[in-house]
């Protein structure tokens, strides 16, 4: 049942370098520094304490987590079967922070910062999980900003803006948060600089699909409508133009202007030739 939290990367290491999170509302949220300690019911409907990594958490991290006065709020939430089937993630903030950003605390605390939703198999917005800290008087991390960027300079301008937040509330970073795509990354405070550039696009600004993926695309295209019939246009176009769309899409790239273009100009051969390349790539034991 439990489940390890997300691991967050920065942005600029993301599967698409960040451009999945184009035109998607994003969510950042202050990123609190401590342990990473989550809450959940077994099948006995006893309480776990996991860490980052153990489902079992440390003796030391379980017994600083149960002397908080989160803990006994936090069990009444996992017990409230209402709630359903949900693991808790929080930040257990020690008196000292490990990095020593955030000023000392007289007390050990929990923060809650994600609920995953078992059944559903995915992370609970933002909203709902406040909900369930508000109700069961229990910290959640702030939101530092939300917004939706429509290029890679307004992403990352709007980064800059976050942690120059987190530098004057003393927080370590932000967490940038697309919930419905589930798609998550972390940036710290002591990243490089980037320029704030303000865009006024209404759509995003991706950037142009480079001749691999488009060759890649053409390759599928060739093996769905068969070489016999790879020169009748009607019939290799409309599956050209939706396999390049897929490519597109998957990863975040400007549909090319010229595809027809390339589906004639691309000699055969050089096609058949990656398709054959690509093979011998999946196939090799190495």
């Amino acid at each position: 049942m439990w489940r390890k939290y997300t691991s967050l990367e920065r942005v600029r290491r993301l599967r698409n370098e960040g451009r999945e999170l184009l035109g998607q509302r994003i969510l950042a949220t202050e990123k609190r520094d401590g342990e990473n300690t989550s809450l959940w019911l077994d099948e006995n409907r006893e309480v776990r304490i996991s860490s980052h990594n153990l489902e079992d958490a440390a003796k030391d991290i379980q017994s600083r987590m149960k002397a908080t006065p989160e803990y006994p709020k936090v069990v009444d939430l996992l017990n409230d079967e209402y709630q359903g089937n949900i693991i808790v993630y929080g930040e257990l903030i020690k008196k000292v922070s490990p990095t020593r950003i955030e000023r000392r605390k007289k007390y050990v605390h929990w923060v809650l910062f994600d609920v995953y939703d078992v059944d559903a198999g995915r992370y609970m917005p933002y909203n709902w999980i406040y909900q369930l800290a508000y109700h069961y008087k229990i910290p959640i991390v702030r939101i530092v900003d939300e917004f939706i960027p429509m290029s890679e300079g307004e992403l990352f301008g709007k980064i800059e803006e976050a942690k120059k937040w987190c530098k004057r509330h003393c927080r370590e970073g932000v967490v940038l948060k697309d919930y419905k795509n589930q798609v998550f990354a972390k940036e710290k405070i002591d990243l490089p600089k980037r320029p704030k550039l303000k865009q006024t696009q209404t759509r995003p600004e991706y950037p142009p699909m480079p001749e691999e993926t488009i060759i890649r695309a053409l390759m599928h295209a060739l093996d769905e409508v068969g070489e016999e019939n790879w020169k009748d246009k009607a019939k290799a176009m409309p599956v050209v133009a939706r396999h390049v769309a897929t490519e597109a899409r998957e990863h975040n790239y400007n549909m090319p202007r010229n595809i027809y273009s390339y589906y004639v100009n691309m000699p055969l051969e050089t096609i058949k030739a990656k398709t054959i390349n690509s093979q011998q790539l999946r196939n090799d034991p190495k």
